[in-house]
């Protein structure tokens, strides 16, 4: 860090914040005005709230002889009076509400309800409320709460008596902690909030984090974006909610800008601000990472359940050009005798490539009617792609008609919104849909309808991560929009789908909290490389975690061309979750297997045979999940939370219940071993029958090209049926085995 000559650290400007070089103010430049005196204590029929004065502190640079450091020193107070609001949801589950003002805003009073993150009410909680010299005590049948009266210092104990959760307070002059605060810069707000985080405490969640299944110790880039890859910190899924093994969760309900530093900054803190003069979340107790997702989503809202069919394979490229080449497809599956339930069509079935108007072409894709129900004929379902911008080409009525009704993010004369020319790389002329208006919600939604009655199964909802918070939105601030953009589109799309087919289903890659209600999320556009397979793991371990129970990627990777191995291994792993699709950038780069050698090609049918004799087990796992909110594929964390020798893997996972899946991520050219951890108990290997009994252990799997380790928990009755190439009419007559 340069520091600067004024002994204060500069505003960034408005170029830079947009370039994302600060997440929000900049904690050294704002004024903190934080709780002082309690002067005010007002019960309500949810709760307490508390008002505090203020007292203000700016960072400002110092020496400790060669050493150049900020500390916090007090400065005029921006801010006169902070208010804190404790609410109780249910028993088990509060809500902080911290502002500057008494009854804050509603940032998302513009989106219908049902469209937002939180769509829950608060139950009604019998509580006690206390209040002695020093503390102000909240209690309910499961929770106690107390509220510090000389520091607003908030700790949480569970009915045991224990401490889960508590507030960090800076007990020391650096900015290095940025405790609960209200930051105020000229005009800009900004709210800070530290926690208490102990020396042995792991955090997981926040959303699509391809990095790390812990969060400990790294960075956050918490800002929807495309990933264009899937080995960086950028994500497509950013989900304001983690889970401590402390005992507790933290869903964060914010739209606005926000960052995360977990042992980053402070070892001993968790940290997060969000750019608003407001700050509100709920904390949720639970007995286990069970029972605190399950909590989570009756906030946020359960997932509904998929069709069958969809838990069959999807095959797919960027793209095919015409019916013939997706009748080609579909005769070579057959052919080949691999079992496939849905053919994907992707940015090619418009007049033009890339030019969404929502109307297949009359020269390529002519009597869409005829050929769809014909290929539905044959066991396979069409899935349509589209995304949420228009070209603005001639003769695109989709973008007349949205221009002329108003359906568009504006710039300030009131235009259509368009990215700058400077940015380079991008569709600068492309237009966004701006879903945050009711009407066009509804005239975008009567196109996805008809869709649906025209004969395609499902619409993947591409893009919806790279909205720029600058432009304006009829109803809600584009700075409080960016991240809460796609969960609204998907919203939009499912919802239109779901009324032309009555089956609850979308294809989505971007989202947020909320985002399960509106299943299935991919994992975007990841590289041809193992590393960009072991990070897709990680991916898909840390959005379970998060909430999102339903789950797919591009098998063989998106972006290049795999290597016949690489290829086979993330099959495997597509197989085994929750949806298997193949997909790949690119006409010519085909992730058909036969596209593969002999040997691929009969690897992948035997797995994706496997697939489809235990697609019983898969949709009843998958209706458990709905119930739950828990993942198909489940972090060790999830089913062990006692085993802290779980605590860091995220290379292996539970697949449902009972099945434990240890992908290949290694080439075998570097190693023929997969090492694997065995929780406590008996494991049947499921290829071999091989038993083994264990103490909580790691083994060494021999592998060879066809090999991915896969055990079952001892007492799982796993359901399974005979091998169809379709799932049109079901999977037929329902069997069980025993372990």
């Amino acid at each position: 860090m340069n520091v600067p000559e004024n002994k204060e650290f500069p505003q960034f400007t408005a170029a830079e914040s947009k370039l994302g070089k600060t997440d929000s103010i900049n904690k050294y430049s704002a004024v903190h005005n934080r709780p002082d005196k309690l002067v005010n204590v007002e019960k309500t029929d949810l709760g307490v709230i508390l008002t505090f004065t203020s007292a203000s502190k700016r960072a400002v640079l110092s020496y400790t002889h060669e050493t150049q450091i900020f500390l916090l020193k007090p400065c005029p107070s921006e801010v006169t009076e902070l208010y804190l609001n404790l609410e109780l949801w249910s028993d088990n589950i509060f809500r902080l509400l911290f502002s500057n003002e008494k009854r804050p805003k509603n940032r998302f009073e513009g989106i219908p309800k049902e469209a937002r993150m939180l769509i829950a009410e608060p139950e009604r909680v019998n509580f006690e409320l206390n209040e002695s010299d020093e503390y102000i005590t909240v209690k309910t049948a499961e929770i106690k709460i107390l509220i510090e009266k000389s520091t607003a210092k908030v700790s949480a104990f569970n009915s045991k008596g224990e401490e889960y959760f508590s507030q960090r307070k800076n007990d020391f002059r650096t900015p290095d902690t940025c405790d609960l605060a209200i930051g105020t810069l000229g005009n800009d707000f900004c709210a800070f909030e530290a926690l208490e985080l102990e020396s042995d405490e792991i955090i997981y969640g926040l959303g699509e984090r391809f990095d790390s299944l812990v969060r400990n110790g790294r960075t956050v880039d918490f800002h929807n974006k495309d990933a264009v890859g899937t080995t960086s910190r950028r994500a497509y899924v950013n989900i304001p909610f983690y889970i401590s093994t402390k005992g507790y969760g933290l869903f964060l309900n914010s739209g606005a800008r926000t960052s995360w530093d977990i042992a980053t900054e402070d070892c001993s803190s968790l940290q997060f601000s969000a750019a608003d003069n407001q700050m509100e979340y709920f904390v949720i107790q639970g007995d286990s990472p069970k029972d605190i997702i399950k909590s989570y989503c009756t906030l946020t809202g359960f997932s509904p359940l998929p069709p069958l069919w969809s838990f069959g394979l999807w095959m797919s490229r960027n793209s095919y050009t015409s019916w013939e080449t997706v009748f080609d497809v579909a005769k070579k599956l057959r052919q080949n005798d691999i079992p496939c339930d849905v053919i994907h069509l992707d940015t090619a079935w418009f007049k033009k490539d890339w030019d969404c108007d929502l109307k297949f072409s009359r020269e390529r894709f002519p009597n869409p009617e005829e050929n769809i129900a014909k290929l539905k004929k044959d066991g396979f379902r069409i899935s349509l792609w589209q995304y949420n911008f228009i070209p603005p080409n001639e003769g695109n009525t989709h973008y007349s008609e949205a221009v002329q009704n108003g359906y568009l993010a504006k710039n300030e004369k009131g235009e259509p919104y368009r990215l700058p020319e400077e940015c380079k790389g991008s569709w600068t002329k492309d237009v966004i849909i701006d879903f945050s208006n009711p009407d066009a919600r509804k005239w975008y939604g009567d196109k996805i309808y008809g869709l649906i009655k025209t004969g395609a199964s499902a619409i993947k909802t591409d893009f919806g991560e790279g909205i720029p918070e600058e432009a304006i939105y009829s109803g809600v601030e584009g700075r409080f929009f960016h991240n809460l953009y796609s969960l609204v589109y998907n919203h939009t799309v499912f919802n239109a789908s779901k009324k032309a087919s009555g089956e609850n289903l979308v294809w989505a890659r971007s989202g947020t909290a909320g985002s399960q209600r509106y299943p299935i999320h991919w994992g975007g556009d990841s590289q041809c490389s193992f590393q960009a397979l072991a990070a897709t793991l990680r991916g898909a371990l840390s959005m379970g975690i998060s909430g999102i129970p339903f789950f797919s990627h591009d098998i063989g990777g998106f972006l290049g061309m795999p290597s016949d191995e690489l290829y086979v291994r993330w099959a495997q792993l597509g197989m085994f979750s929750s949806h298997a699709r193949c997909h790949g950038a690119g006409d010519t780069t085909h992730r058909e297997p036969w596209a593969f050698s002999e040997e691929a090609c009969d690897i992948f049918r035997y797995y994706d045979k496997i697939r489809y004799s235990l697609i019983p087990y898969i949709y009843e796992q998958a209706e458990k999940c709905t119930k739950t909110g828990l993942p198909m594929m489940r972090a060790l964390y999830l089913e062990y939370p006692e085993d802290r020798n779980v605590f860091h893997i995220d290379d292996e996972y539970m697949f449902g219940d009972s099945i434990l899946v240890a992908p290949v991520l290694t080439p075998l050219e570097k190693s023929r071993v997969r090492k694997l951890y065995l929780p406590k108990g008996v494991w049947t290997d499921f290829f071999t029958g091989e038993e083994i009994n264990s103490t909580g252990m790691w083994i060494q799997k021999p592998v060879d090209l066809k090999t991915m380790p896969l055990y079952v928990k001892k007492g799982s009755k796993i359901k399974y049926c005979d091998v169809r190439n379709s799932l049109i009419d079901g999977c037929g007559k329902i069997k069980e085995a025993q372990f």
